[in-house]
Formats: structure tokens, C-alpha cells, sequence
């Protein structure tokens, strides 16, 4: 499991950086309103990518994992909301992609 830094997006632009999916252990993201991942599928199936629930809500239950659906040969957006931050990681996210094979993902920060 890779913890990734967003790159920041300025008046000047941004060249994306794509990583390789990492599936099983996943990836990892700081959680705020301003940071997002990139998710390209290039495989030959649709993808699903998992973003952990961390922590509880106001009166004490498990927040569930937040599941996306990614078709063949599709892009999405994604955003890391400081919800899904896990309190007792640094309010980092992990997140999940079903599938490693031909997926990437960058991740962004305006």
C-alpha cells in the first residue's frame, strides 16, 4: 500500500502523474473537500473501487465503505471528502480497485 501525495492544480496547470492501482492492499490519500483521484480503466471489464468507511458517525456506528463503479475503457472522479479520512490515521483514505490490471490513477488537489 502506497500512501500518495495530491498534486496541487494552479493557474499555470497541472501534468498529472498516473500510478498503477494497487489491488488487494490499495492506495492511500489525505481526505479533504479540495482532493479528488483520476481513475482510468483501461481493462478489458468494469472495476470497482472501494473507498474505506473510517471511523464512526456522531453516535457511534461504523461509517460504511463507499463502493464507485467504474465501466470498461471509462474514466471517473473521485473525491476523497474529509469524511471518508480515517481519524486514527492522520485522516488518511484508503481506497481499493477491484482490479489492477490496466488501471491508473492520479490524484489532484485545487
Amino acid at each position: 500500500m502506497a500512501t500518495r501525495t495530491a498534486q496541487a492544480v494552479t493557474v499555470a496547470g497541472v501534468t498529472p502523474t498516473y500510478h498503477a492501482a494497487t489491488a488487494t492492499t490499495g492506495d492511500k490519500v489525505l481526505a479533504d473537500s479540495r482532493t479528488w483521484i483520476h481513475v482510468k480503466n483501461g481493462s478489458g471489464g468494469a472495476i470497482t473501487v472501494t473507498v474505506s468507511g473510517a471511523g464512526q458517525t456522531s453516535y457511534g456506528v461504523a461509517l460504511p465503505d463507499k463502493v464507485y463503479n467504474v465501466t470498461t475503457g471509462a474514466e471517473m472522479w473521485i473525491p476523497m471528502l474529509p469524511d471518508f479520512g480515517d481519524p486514527d490515521d492522520g485522516r488518511l483514505v484508503t481506497f481499493v480497485c477491484s482490479s489492477a490490471t490496466s488501471v491508473t490513477f492520479a490524484v489532484g488537489r485545487i
